[in-house]
């Protein structure tokens, strides 16, 4: 008897002890965890989600089409998707196709002769591409102009192109440009030995007098357009 009341107050000092140890463990390792630090992210901003037609091509150029998707492609890339993301032509064409319908054709040839939208046509539109709004672009003018002659005057590349942004909602159009550039080439120097031509003034140097490149031109149009491009 004598024993066990020896051995109880025992256990209870040990058992004191255990729990003080535990309890400063715990605390110490509440003392070395840093505070957690609150980080205000910006809230997301929804963009203008715009669908792109098809380009209309009304200059006959056939390697327009292409240089103009590759131009396109490129330079969407550089809108902040705050402000518009896009959805390419050929993403559109195929979403046409799985549709079985012509309606994006016909709102872009009505648009590209008249300069309205197909009020009838451009109805569901919005739903079939998850747009807020249709992109509409026409090449214009397309023309490289290279000089053979000395005193015949500079090589020069001209783009013009026609683009309008519409609301599909309603139809309202919400931005449009008319970007056009005539870019000459460097004018030759005749007094620079580098560049030869023949007695009757016919410039015989390769590439002296190549005009300014379509892409370069085209890209520079694009980009200057798009700077101002709308959010909503």
């Amino acid at each position: 008897m004598n024993r066990n009341r020896t051995i109880l107050p025992a256990a209870l000092s040990l058992a004191s002890l255990l729990l003080s140890g535990v309890t400063g463990s715990f605390t110490a390792l509440a003392a070395d965890k840093k505070p957690e630090v609150k980080v205000d992210l910006p809230a997301p901003t929804k963009g203008l989600r715009v669908a792109v037609l098809p380009v209309v091509n009304g200059t006959g150029e056939a390697d327009a089409d292409k240089i103009m998707e590759d131009v396109l492609r490129e330079q969407f890339q550089e809108v902040p998707k705050e402000r518009a993301v896009f959805l390419m032509p050929q993403d559109v064409e195929r979403l046409l196709k799985d549709a079985n319908t012509d309606r994006a054709e016909r709102v872009a040839d009505r648009w590209s002769r008249y300069g309205v939208l197909d009020s009838t046509a451009v109805v569901g539109l919005d739903s079939l591409f998850v747009a807020d709004a249709l992109l509409l672009i026409k090449i214009s003018e397309w023309e490289t102009k290279r000089v053979h002659n000395v005193g015949e005057g500079q090589s020069s590349t001209t783009i013009g192109l026609h683009m309008a942004l519409y609301r599909i909602k309603d139809k309202k159009k919400l931005w449009s440009k008319d970007p056009r550039e005539q870019r000459l080439a460097r004018e030759l120097d005749l007094t620079n030995s580098s560049v030869g031509y023949d007695d009757t003034g016919r410039i015989q140097t390769p590439r002296a007098n190549e005009p300014p490149r379509v892409e370069e031109v085209v890209s520079d149009l694009i980009r200057e357009a798009l700077k101002k491009f709308p959010n909503r």
